[in-house]
């Protein structure tokens, strides 16, 4: 029987099980960037799964731009959202690709014109965009981390995201607790990053708020750790750090992945690329020009989160929502027997 059927949406009929692996691909809609990734999936040992990239695209599109302010989104947003996943669209029919699921986070959440979105999205490329809630999407993004880096104790999860910010508490790589916090970089930065480079007392105003949003989480995660618990982040804020404290030029995923960085370099990084203009802040990180406004509330609440809950490392994961989505499509191809 031939398992390699086109078809563009998650909803489908179970395959048999011979037809492993599947060349599967995900679309993450986020708030400030749409993700692809093209993989063979194969299930390994019961809940671990082995995913073999094909083909990784980013489109930085700011879907999310001034929904903060007007619960809205913007014409020119939309028009930058369709044409990302028109590109995508192509790229997928190019790759022999069995099923394609699409799913959207935080911006179409929240907008109050998202059906304008999701209309136009299945007009112009046929793909049906399942809008998932801020607990899917943390757990969908453990799942995800937990293929490149799987810690066998106790592990808090964080995913700094455009529109929120996802936190997972895992042990023995079960989750006990998972939380969305609707704090994200775009909304930050379009609030308080207004004059280049920021001001001081913009800094500090934005700091408050972060601050604000994660207090009432502390105890309920805190409680929760042991002393061998670690901290593992994912998403642009996480990796671009990285590839600042590593002055790479390009990016260069095994330089990354698995990498650790200390809650003191960060602070000097901040500090370094909040006392700049945008201009400037390019030295820092050469190959993304996309994320200079947004690197900075995104350190802002990386380091509030460690400081708050008492971490002073993190390390560096290049998996996450895209790797979930794929995963999460791969067992409703294939259903784990019984």
């Amino acid at each position: 029987m031939n398992c390699r059927r086109r078809l563009t949406t998650a909803i489908m009929k179970p395959n048999p099980l011979g037809c492993e692996p599947q060349r599967l691909a995900a679309i993450d809609i986020g708030t400030n960037t749409f993700r692809l990734l093209i993989a063979e999936v194969r299930r390994v040992r019961g809940n671990n799964y082995n995913i073999k990239e094909i083909f990784s695209e980013r489109i930085v599109t700011r879907l999310g731009e001034g929904i903060a302010e007007t619960g809205l989104l913007k014409k020119t947003a939309i028009s930058r959202g369709i044409s990302a996943l028109r590109k995508f669209r192509s790229i997928i029919s190019r790759h022999d690709v069995h099923r394609t699921c699409v799913a959207a986070t935080s911006a179409l959440r929240d907008a109050k014109n998202k059906k304008t979105f999701l209309k136009e999205a299945e007009k112009n490329t046929g793909f049906k965009i399942e809008i998932i809630s801020g607990k899917e999407e943390a757990e969908k993004t453990s799942s995800g981390m937990r293929t490149g880096i799987n810690p066998s104790g106790t592990a808090l999860m964080i995913d700094i995201g455009g529109g929120s910010t996802e936190l997972i508490f895992i042990k023995n790589k079960k989750l006990l607790l998972v939380k969305s916090l609707n704090l994200g970089v775009v909304y930050l930065a379009e609030k308080y990053m207004k004059n280049d480079p920021p001001l001081k007392e913009d800094l500090s105003r934005m700091s408050a708020e972060i601050f604000r949003k994660i207090k009432p989480l502390i105890k309920s995660f805190t409680k929760l750790f042991s002393r061998k618990t670690v901290l593992i982040g994912t998403a642009g804020t996480v990796t671009t750090l990285a590839a600042i404290k590593k002055r790479l030029t390009r990016f260069e995923q095994s330089k990354i992945h698995n990498s650790k960085i200390t809650l003191e370099k960060i602070r000097r990084i901040f500090y370094d690329i909040s006392t700049v203009s945008a201009k400037e802040r390019i030295r820092y990180h050469p190959f993304d020009p996309t994320r200079l406004d947004i690197i900075v509330p995104g350190t802002l609440i990386l380091i509030t989160l460690m400081e708050s809950l008492g971490f002073k490392e993190i390390i560096v994961s290049n998996y996450g929502l895209r790797e979930g989505i794929i995963i999460d499509l791969y067992n409703k191809v294939n259903p784990a027997p019984y």
